[in-house]
This record gives structure tokens, C-alpha cells and sequence, in this order.
């Protein structure tokens, strides 16, 4: 992807004058050497809800390498939910009842690179559930002033009842409630 924009090795390595301990960046550290060129990124590890980058636990290489590999934004693995499961293991399963949206793609409910809502959701709860599940058959409570548009389930968070969302295997559990 890099060598597809016309980014040479000398876009971020500097063989005579590197800034960095390790790799012979111009940036002393990875994060200010991508950071020149993925600034929505970079803004996004500054939110409440984000990856460990900030505390030095982790760097864009921990997920992405940038000399190139099969996938469009250059994962290490094969797919997002592999590069995700490196570190939430407990996420992978296999479960004998699966939420759909987590086996397809952890993305779909989160964002990986930081968000303002707990998790690094992509949308708040109750509405982030919402969005693909709709109010029949199951109890919910109006709340606000406009009654007929504005519906939120009980005590505003689907995970209150649904704590198991990425997955159960408790024979009951195909709500992923136990």
C-alpha cells in the first residue's frame, strides 16, 4: 500500500541521520513516524476509549506492518478479527451460540483505533444494539419527550440482560444471557 502512493523507503527511514534507537527512523518513535501521514488515526488514540498506544504498551506495529502484507490496511494477520484475537483470546471462542456481527468482523461494533464510548464502541449503547435489533418482541421503555420516535430498552443498556454479547455457551444462553 505504501509503495502503491509512491512512499520510498527514505519516506520514513534515514540511513545517515536517524532519530530512533531501533529501525533508523527520521521520528524517534513509530507513532510520530506514521502519525506524519495517519493523522485521523493518531487524533483518534486521544480519545477516553483507546488502544494502549498512549501508555507505551503497544505501537502501530503491534497490528500493522507497514513494509506490506495481503490485507488492504496492512494487518500482520490475515483479518481484523485475528489481529484482535492476539490480545482478547477470551473473544474467539468457539461458543455454542455466536453473535453474527462478532464472527464477521469485531469492527462492526467497535472502532480500533480509539472512541469516545465505553469499549471503543462505535455508538453508545443502547443504540449501537439498535441498529440491527428492533423493539418487537421484546420489552422496552420510552424515554425522552417524543415517545413515538425516541424508544430505549430498560435501564438504557442491552448488556445489563445480554452480558455474554460476543458469545455463550451455556445451553440456555442463545440470547446471550448466561
Amino acid at each position: 500500500m505504501h509503495d502503491a502512493r509512491n512512499l520510498s523507503c527514505a519516506t520514513c527511514h534515514s540511513v545517515h541521520n536517524p532519530k530512533s534507537e531501533k529501525s533508523q527512523l527520521k521520528a524517534a518513535t513509530i507513532v510520530d513516524t506514521c502519525k506524519s501521514c495517519h493523522t485521523v488515526e493518531v487524533a483518534k488514540q486521544q480519545r477516553v476509549g483507546h488502544m494502549p498506544v498512549r501508555e507505551g504498551k503497544m505501537t502501530c506495529t503491534s497490528c500493522h506492518n507497514p513494509h506490506g502484507t495481503v490485507t488492504p490496511s496492512l494487518l500482520k494477520e490475515v483479518s481484523l478479527n485475528n489481529t484482535c484475537f492476539n490480545c482478547h483470546a477470551e473473544k474467539r471462542g468457539p461458543f455454542l451460540w455466536t453473535h453474527p456481527p462478532v464472527s464477521e468482523n469485531c469492527a462492526n461494533c467497535h472502532d480500533p483505533h480509539g472512541s469516545n464510548h465505553e469499549s471503543m464502541l462505535k455508538v453508545a449503547k443502547p443504540r449501537l444494539c439498535q441498529q440491527c435489533h428492533i423493539e418487537t418482541r421484546h420489552p422496552t421503555n420510552p424515554y425522552g419527550r417524543d415517545t413515538g420516535s425516541l424508544k430505549y430498552v430498560m435501564g438504557r443498556s442491552c448488556v445489563s440482560c445480554h452480558a455474554n454479547i460476543h458469545g455463550s455457551n451455556h445451553p440456555s444462553g442463545f440470547a446471550f444471557t448466561r
